[in-house]
């Protein structure tokens, strides 16, 4: 027995001696050693920094970094979201005056800060403070970038380096505005910041390229004007090197933004609405971003208000609606604000129609209205914003019912039903196209004969000019596409329809090139550049997609590329 006992000890220690030498997983960050959990701790922060070229004309700047002369820049595109198509703000609300600027020019340089168009900011001029009166209602100060950063992150730090004072006291929100001397303080200046600082927004102007513009022309056989640009080119080198090398760098993501928020004439103009003074572009640089030319579209528009209007006269009742006749109508327009920065409407200001219909603003509704027994009235929210947008609306064929109604909006379905409305078949009221106290901007027009199935609905709406090949154009009896190289006789724009009645501008006609956002350019990710396109992307960049908010006219595109931030996941 004694022997036996002995045994069992020693056979219950060999077992405890094989549990302890038994290998377990081990979390990484214990296993990893002191140094790798402190690592995996390591949160991620997001950076910008902003590079604009006051003057840099968009295609000056594309020819020479094709070409291979601004080295730098050619680079980064391997990892940009860039575009080359542009216009700037357009302007609108300065005199003939307006390109006398003899500085930075403050409308577009708010336009960018702010992320909103002129009409909504009312900053022009040095001051950098919108009007403060309009009629009897107070202006409301737009928020700049500077304020939605603050709001969504207190301590976020940010920076200002540029040789205007005014422009820097416009961003004294910032815990660090620096005044320079010259493009080389501004770079020497950042490049420190880089090496030293910690600001998560880091916005730099430079005055060179204007400088040279301004007394040599803004263009490429400029030497002084190349040589500009070749400076900042080569210094944004460096401070790309300097990011790269920071002690920190694989927990940075930095976004790099270069600009330009006007461009200029050959004779040194700019301020102005020509296009080489709204030549401008932009490039989006991620490290870790594929690239991608946005080819966006600029396209002519015409100005709309109760002085600009224009007219199809009908006295044969062409476009009437009956009990025996379908009528559709389709248009591609742009709200413009109001006086008091906003863009609901008056009551009843008639877009486009006749005496017996019509499409109407009603505050922020647009309504149709049909007259005849059971007269036609119905409303949906629309045109709120600073985008292009496309309207459908119409009446179906006569059944024992009744007909159907249906008003689209960008392609959707807003409203269909059933209507007991047969219309007034012998309008001969001339066709309008503006003539009330409602402001907008028209790209085309379009009337049917039939009613549109939706798919041809969605297909259609994007079009400036429907292609010949389209399945429905048999049905169309009227288009009208607005652009001044469409104008006959300097107040005729033609109708595409062979047959089918021209329409006449009452006033000189007011064309605007604008950047087409209609919701195929926008899903498709090819927008042209514009001032308001850099806000929504700082913004997104350190707050997140969800601080973009409404409010603002441009629009956020780089959330459309959010797994490619995703690389240290994979």
């Amino acid at each position: 027995m004694d022997i036996m006992n002995r045994f069992k000890y020693v056979l219950v220690l060999l077992c405890g001696l094989y549990a302890s030498c038994t290998k377990y997983d081990t979390p990484e960050s214990i296993a990893g050693g002191i140094e790798d959990t402190a690592a995996s701790k390591k949160s991620v922060k997001r950076y910008v920094l902003w590079l604009n070229i006051d003057g840099a004309v968009g295609s000056v700047v594309k020819q020479e970094v094709e070409k291979g002369t601004l080295l730098v820049m050619q680079k980064m595109l391997g990892h940009s979201k860039y575009v080359w198509t542009g216009v700037a703000d357009d302007h609108a609300l300065l005199p003939e005056g307006r390109e006398s600027y003899d500085e930075e020019d403050p409308l577009t340089w708010a336009t960018m800060l702010t992320g909103m168009n002129s009409r909504m900011h009312r900053i022009k001029d040095y001051s950098y403070t919108p009007d403060f009166m309009i009629g009897d209602a107070a202006v409301t100060y737009a928020k700049t970038i500077v304020q939605y950063v603050s709001d969504k992150d207190p301590n976020l730090l940010m920076s200002c380096v540029s040789p205007w004072p005014n422009l820097n006291r416009y961003v004294g929100g910032m815990q660090s505005v620096i005044t320079s001397s010259s493009d080389e303080e501004t770079l020497e200046v950042l490049q420190g910041q880089l090496e030293k600082g910690d600001n998560q927004l880091i916005l730099a102007a430079f005055k060179g390229v204007l400088e040279a513009g301004k007394s040599g022309g803004f263009v490429a056989e400029n030497a002084s004007y190349l040589n500009a640009l070749k400076l900042v080119d080569t210094g944004l080198g460096r401070l790309l090197a300097t990011i790269e090398a920071r002690e920190d760098a694989y927990y940075e993501d930095w976004l790099v933004c270069v600009t330009s928020n006007h461009g200029g004439t050959p004779d040194g103009r700019y301020g102005g609405n020509t296009d080489p003074e709204r030549d401008i572009f932009g490039i989006f640089y991620y490290p870790h971003y594929t690239s991608y030319e946005m080819k966006g579209e600029v396209v002519w528009a015409a100005y709309f208000s109760k002085e600009n209007w224009a007219a199809v006269e009908d006295s044969t009742a062409l476009y009437g609606i009956g009990p025996n006749r379908e009528l559709a109508v389709e248009i591609n327009m742009r709200n413009i604000p109001t006086d008091k920065q906003s863009y609901h409407g008056n009551n009843w200001d008639r877009f486009v129609g006749k005496g017996k219909w019509g499409l109407f603003r009603q505050r922020e509704k647009v309504k149709i209205y049909i007259s005849g027994g059971n007269a036609l009235e119905k409303e949906i929210n629309a045109f709120n914003d600073a985008r292009w947008h496309s309207f459908y609306t119409g009446l179906g064929p006569l059944s024992s019912g009744g007909r159907m109604y249906i008003m689209s909006y960008d392609g959707q379905r807003m409203l269909y039903d059933e209507t007991q409305n047969m219309g007034v078949e012998d309008d001969s009221t001339a066709l309008e196209v503006g003539h009330t106290g409602i402001n907008f901007y028209a790209g085309s027009v379009r009337l049917w004969d039939t009613f549109l199935k939706d798919e041809d609905i969605n297909e259609y709406m994007d079009y400036w000019v429907l292609p010949e090949g389209a399945a429905q154009r048999g049905h169309l009896i009227g288009e009208w596409h607005f652009s001044p190289d469409e104008l006959k006789s300097d107040s005729i724009i033609p109708n595409k329809v062979k047959g089918m009645p021209d329409m006449v501008f009452r006033e000189k006609p007011v064309f605007v090139k604008m950047a087409n956002t209609l919701p195929g350019k926008r899903s498709s990710g090819d927008l042209a550049m514009e001032n308001i396109l850099i806000a929504p992307q700082v913004i997104y960049w350190l707050c997140g997609a969800d601080a973009v908010g409404d409010e603002l006219d441009g629009h956020c595109f780089l959330s459309s590329y959010m797994m490619e931030e995703q690389w240290r996941d994979q």
